[in-house]
């Protein structure tokens, strides 16, 4: 009898401790199962906020080892590019071969006007832009530049049309660090660009003043790709020339 007590007495003591660690283990399962909804509804939300964010551009980087103008080269170039200049007057036709057949690529204004049509509201007046693309193709020369001219053509987006921009100033930055001209004195290509100023506006005609236009844009450019990028090859074929047939065959590429 006592021993039936007893057994009693434990039961009773054992069952609610029973009935506890139940209820702890239901707790349990609920608070695991609400964490993994919580965790699974977060993941859905961050999914979603990824998907509505704007797609960040690809990084561009142009390649340099391209360049293979000198400062001839690459200032032929800007009136090879320019609507301004009629594509019938003979100065286009005597600098073909001197900038690389530089013509044969968008003129300034077709790329304004790709940019215009991206930038909307944003995009600078066409003279503006053509005059930054004028400056740019002095800085990386006829073969870089064409780099820089397939990566605006294919930019769809303002953000791309940023990262094609960052592009140029790293390029411009890598080829004033790593100059291959003879190291030119400032004064002789003050020279070689005066001379080759006077003998372009000779040869385009009623032009001219078109022509001078242009020039004068990028004359402190030209200087200064010239102390850095230009050869004497260059520069004594330049300042023999009488006229710019004669100058149009000087060798404008640096090997």
């Amino acid at each position: 009898m006592r021993t039936s007590h007893l057994l009693a007495a434990l039961f009773l003591l054992s069952a609610p401790g029973l009935t506890a660690c139940d209820g702890g283990d239901a707790k349990k399962s609920e608070t695991k199962a609400e964490t993994k909804a919580e965790t699974k509804a977060e993941t859905k939300a961050e999914t979603k906020a990824e998907a509505k964010a704007p797609a960040k551009a690809d990084e561009v980087h142009f390649d340099i080892s391209a360049d293979k103008s000198g400062v001839l080269a690459r200032t032929a170039s800007v009136l090879e590019t320019s609507e301004a200049v009629s594509a019938d007057d003979p100065l286009r036709g005597h600098l073909a071969d001197v900038s690389h057949h530089a013509e044969a690529g968008a003129s300034n204004e077709a790329l304004c006007k790709h940019i215009a049509g991206v930038r909307g509201d944003q995009a600078d007046s066409p003279e503006d832009c053509a005059a930054v693309l004028e400056h740019e193709r002095v800085h990386l020369g006829p073969e870089i530049f064409k780099q820089m001219e397939q990566c605006i053509q294919r930019a769809t987006t303002p953000g791309a049309l940023e990262q094609c921009e960052k592009a140029e100033k790293e390029a411009e930055k890598l080829l004033h660090e790593k100059k291959h001209g003879d190291g030119l004195e400032k004064d002789a290509c003050e020279g070689l660009f005066n001379h080759f100023e006077k003998l372009a506006m000779d040869d385009a005609g009623d032009q001219a003043e078109v022509v001078k236009g242009i020039l004068e844009e990028v004359r402190a450019d030209v200087v200064t790709t010239c102390v850095e990028q230009g050869t004497k090859v260059e520069l004594e074929c330049a300042m023999k020339a009488k006229d710019m047939e004669t100058l149009g065959k000087c060798e404008s590429t640096v090997l």
